[in-house]
């Protein structure tokens, strides 16, 4: 057997080989929310590939057909990656390239393979697909770009979408099951929103086209105050007082 595998989940796997992410007894609700997430998304076409050395895993990579795309983007006739991710000691020996070669070789047949990325959030970072002949395709606020690798150079390339949704007045939040390390999200917002004495808006994001729709292009998260955007990335009860702060001071 080699030392390197990877390997493509099922739904018979879900709940016996255990995913890369959050599963550590302080992340239990939210991992086992992301089995049941998954189950639903590897209907949809959703692949999720982890990378094992020696029988460990050492990173995933989380793709999908562009039409069924968590993020709030126009993908149709590409796969979207969702998630990259590998971490610590396994960097550096190529495993990256491995993953996305995988998803790569998935992507034969279709307009190619699109990508959210962010310099400022735990979204992929841009160096890996560069390197790997992806091109900007396009951007947008407050940190998003989108790239693109593509087979079918007549296809129109992948977009961010302009979504426009009245957000109601106070502290909103949108958050879906689709990371482990959100499970926490909804209470501390609600912790918060008592403690300030402001309404406060929880709104699950439960489908594909409503994070497409979302306000928020990470389609996933986002946190609104007064229909203001004031970050797309967990925030912690400190975090969020701190994002408040100049907002109930105006």
């Amino acid at each position: 057997m080699s030392a390197v595998q990877i390997i493509s989940l099922t739904e018979a796997d879900l709940g016996k080989v255990q995913m890369f992410c959050g599963h550590s007894p302080t992340y239990r609700r939210g991992y086992e929310a992301k089995i049941e997430w998954m189950r639903a998304r590897l209907r949809e076409g959703m692949r999720y590939t982890l990378l094992q050395v020696k029988g460990r895993n050492a990173g995933m990579i989380e793709y999908v057909p562009g039409e069924h795309a968590w993020r709030g983007v126009e993908a149709k006739g590409y796969l979207f990656i969702h998630c990259f991710w590998v971490v610590g000691r396994n960097r550096k020996h190529g495993y990256g390239r491995q993953l996305l070669q995988a998803c790569l070789e998935d992507a034969k047949g279709t307009n190619g393979v699109a990508v959210a990325v962010s310099k400022t959030h735990w979204l992929p970072t841009l160096k890996i697909f560069l390197k790997n002949g992806f091109e900007l395709a396009d951007q947008a606020p407050p940190s998003f770009d989108l790239l693109v690798k593509r087979f079918n150079p007549e296809a129109p390339p992948p977009r961010f979408r302009h979504n426009t949704q009245n957000i109601p007045p106070g502290l909103t939040l949108f958050h879906s099951d689709q990371c482990p390390y959100t499970q926490n999200v909804a209470d501390i917002v609600r912790k918060v929103g008592e403690q300030l004495n402001v309404s406060v808006n929880i709104i699950h994001v439960n489908s594909f086209k409503a994070a497409q729709e979302s306000p928020c292009l990470y389609g996933t998260l986002g946190y609104f105050f007064d229909g203001e955007l004031l970050t797309y990335r967990p925030a912690g009860t400190k975090k969020l007082l701190e994002l408040l702060e100049p907002k109930m001071a105006g």
